[in-house]
């Protein structure tokens, strides 16, 4: 069955390919155009989902960016941050606060160390050496960035709403981070082993999930602005693209590493 995604990126390529001014760059610096054109190859990873990932991980950044600076600087944002945090604060109850403080500990460190280790068995048993690799790398990565970006941006915690007594400062939410990508690594490399499995999309679904419910219990419990929360979610899933791009990237040069030798 046909990629329909695939067959139109080779369909728009072969147009474009056909264009006179795109035939005489091609014949003026054939290295180039050849390195462009493998960055839309749609049958490697290499090609069109690494350049769609490096697109995404821009906007990304770039969005994180603007966001850091709205906290530093826009007062529309610290307005609408306060607004949120009252009004969950004037609806909490006692049994919900109670779900969410038990929910919460699952993006915390402790978690990470927990769920790290049981995934580290999994792929130690079925020797997939570089998903351990690139894991703790994710892990560790985003537990320095949350912290250095703490203390870069030093933004108080909301005041007198909290359900229990948090150090360090706001911004970002490490539990948002450390949600997005410890769950949605996990759910990749579950989408990715079980090819076949008819539950395959349910392990994306019980990710976004779990991070959402994560994410929105550092706010209702008081601990957290909207804000800390979003920024924490755009860094994690940075994080989450820069394990996914290198676990294909190495399994890509593993793959092709034996037909290099036959050649």
């Amino acid at each position: 069955m046909k990629n329909p995604l695939s067959h139109k990126v080779r369909r728009a390529k072969r147009w474009f390919l056909e264009q006179s001014p795109v035939r005489s760059f091609q014949q003026k610096f054939p290295r180039v155009a050849a390195f462009i054109g493998n960055r839309f190859y749609t049958k490697s990873f290499v090609g069109l989902p690494l350049t769609l990932l490096l697109v995404v991980a821009y906007v990304n950044v770039s969005l994180l960016s603007e966001l850091t600076e709205s906290v530093m600087d826009a007062e529309w944002i610290v307005v609408t941050d306060h607004t949120f945090t009252s009004q969950l604060y004037s609806a909490r109850s006692p049994w919900l606060s109670e779900f969410f403080f038990m929910l919460t500990k699952l993006g915390e460190r402790n978690a990470v160390f927990v769920v790290g280790a049981v995934a580290t068995g999994i792929f130690l048993y079925r020797r997939r050496y570089a998903a351990i690799v690139v894991f703790w790398i994710v892990m560790a990565g985003l537990g320095l960035s949350v912290r250095y970006g703490k203390t870069f941006i030093s933004r108080a915690r909301p005041a007198d709403v909290a359900y229990y007594e948090v150090e360090h400062y706001s911004f970002p939410s490490g539990h948002a981070t450390t949600a997005l990508a410890l769950y949605g690594l996990l759910a990749y490399f579950l989408y990715r082993h079980y090819n076949k499995s008819p539950y395959r999309n349910l392990y994306l679904w019980l990710a976004f999930i779990l991070t959402l419910l994560v994410g929105f219990s550092r706010i209702y419990l008081g601990v957290h602005y909207l804000s800390d929360v979003l920024a924490g979610y755009l860094l994690g899933l940075l994080w989450m693209l820069v394990g996914i791009s290198l676990v294909e990237v190495m399994m890509y040069r593993k793959n092709k590493a034996p037909l290099n030798n036959r050649s």
